[in-house]
């Protein structure tokens, strides 16, 4: 009896990776037309682009802040405006930003300054409320009809806004868009980008491998069926009228970026208002460099997914959402929520059914080879495409790459899973705060 029950859920297990990685396999052809027809078209390049508020909320931030600032200002959008929101900071951030910048107080607002030397720069002085009550205060202070949300430790690229800010000007339907999201593997910058860096902290390519995979090799191939779920609050373009439609930011979400954009395809359903994740690199953000600190990050993201699906399950099997509806929410319920529980079985299972001889070790090597060449040719496929259409880097070399990627499955991956699941544990808690993100400086090398 025991050995029947452990093998039909092996087996279901097995069925579960390989449905899954029909559907990864899909989304990646779906990136790679999605990337070939935005390469067709042409960006409008004109000083006509639509005005953009970039908002920018910060927390102890004064590491890094004056220098991503200045990343910002550089930004060749004539039509612009820089909203920093210090969050009530406890370290040095606002003297920082009053001293580089030649802050004044505004005389109709006493929690609005205003840079003298740059009149596009305001500072928002804030009581710490948190991110999303940050975000909402910068917002109702903006000037433009477009807002950009971005994180204090992201660095812009002006390519990527201007694609965005073009896409908003020939597409009327367009409510929100962001683009490719690449670690800022070096803290050093030069003409306002970083300096090419291979990484030599195995944690920080990691995640390159990850951010690769998820945005080049994924997302865009969501945004093709036009279900797109889940734009990074590091970089979200999007109609500030949207935005006030529902509510603004909600400061009970945990991953308030998901949250937001959930909510809004809930507002705007239908094919007359999209969603787009363009084949652009839009920033380069800070990732977690430590064990402890990526584990908190996960763990929030995991938590962050289970409530936003939880509080919009009204969308689950909705026809009137299409694809939305239909499958990218089951999609996410089944596998980006609940694939730790079937891996943690998978690793329990699968040892104990070698060891009772109920499969043999020649089997189970061959589907474990076949799983790991699957993922090593979805890494190939998506520097490949990084490199001659996305970012255009050279920092990126095949070996690495595929080095980088047989080396997270021992150890990495095994965390992650383990982290993940604990998280689904802790999401049925009201204890779900995440802590401080930590911060490294960035630096401006002279020209």
């Amino acid at each position: 009896m025991i050995q029947e029950i452990c093998m039909l859920l092996l087996v279901s297990i097995a069925v579960y990776f390989l449905a899954v990685n029909f559907i990864y396999a899909l989304m990646m052809v779906f990136s790679w037309i999605k990337i070939k027809k935005f390469q067709l078209r042409s960006i409008e390049t004109d000083k006509e682009l639509p005005a953009v508020s970039f908002i920018i909320p910060a927390y102890n931030e004064a590491s890094l802040i004056v220098e991503t600032i200045q990343t910002y200002l550089s930004l060749p959008q004539e039509k612009k405006e820089i909203i920093v929101i210090d969050d009530g900071s406890q370290d040095q951030t606002i003297r920082l930003l009053q001293t580089m910048f030649q802050l004044r107080k505004c005389p109709d607002d006493e929690m609005l300054f205003q840079s003298i030397t740059r009149p596009e720069l305001k500072i928002l002085k804030a009581p710490h409320s948190g991110k999303a009550q940050a975000l909402n205060f910068g917002i109702s202070h903006s000037s433009y009809d477009l807002i950009c949300t971005m994180d204090a430790d992201t660095i812009p690229d002006a390519k990527g806004v201007e694609a965005c800010l073009s896409s908003f000007k020939r597409n009327k339907k367009l409510i929100a868009a962001g683009g490719v999201i690449q670690v800022l593997s070096a803290q050093v910058l030069k003409n306002n980008l970083p300096l090419v860096s291979r990484g030599k902290e195995w944690v920080n390519r990691f995640q390159r491998i990850e951010y690769l995979r998820t945005f080049v090799c994924e997302r865009l191939g969501w945004s093709y069926l036009g279900s797109t779920l889940l734009i990074s609050g590091a970089f979200c373009m999007l109609k500030k009228d949207a935005l006030k439609k529902i509510g603004g930011f909600s400061h009970r979400s945990i991953t308030e970026d998901f949250d937001m954009i959930v909510r809004l395809r809930r507002a705007y359903p239908g094919r007359d208002h999209q969603f787009k994740i363009l084949p652009v690199t839009t920033c380069y953000t800070q990732v977690p460099k430590t064990i402890p600190h990526l584990s908190r990050q996960r763990m929030r993201w995991q938590m962050g997914l289970v409530q936003t699906l939880l509080q919009n399950s009204g969308l689950f099997f909705r026809p009137s959402h299409g694809i939305l509806g239909l499958v990218t929410i089951p999609y996410f319920w089944l596998v980006e929520a609940f694939s730790p529980v079937v891996v943690f079985m998978a690793y329990l299972l699968l040892p104990f059914a070698l060891i009772q001889g109920w499969v043999s070790l020649d089997h189970a090597a061959i589907y474990l080879g076949l799983g790991l060449f699957f993922n090593l040719f979805i890494t190939i496929v998506g520097i490949q495409l990084d490199i001659k259409y996305v970012s255009h880097q050279k920092n990126w070399t095949m070996a690495r790459g595929i080095l980088d990627t047989l080396l997270i499955h021992f150890g990495y991956k095994q965390l992650n899973t383990w982290w993940r699941l604990n998280a689904l544990l802790r999401s049925l808690s009201k204890n779900q705060k995440w802590g401080e993100k930590p911060r490294e400086e960035i630096i401006h090398q002279a020209l």
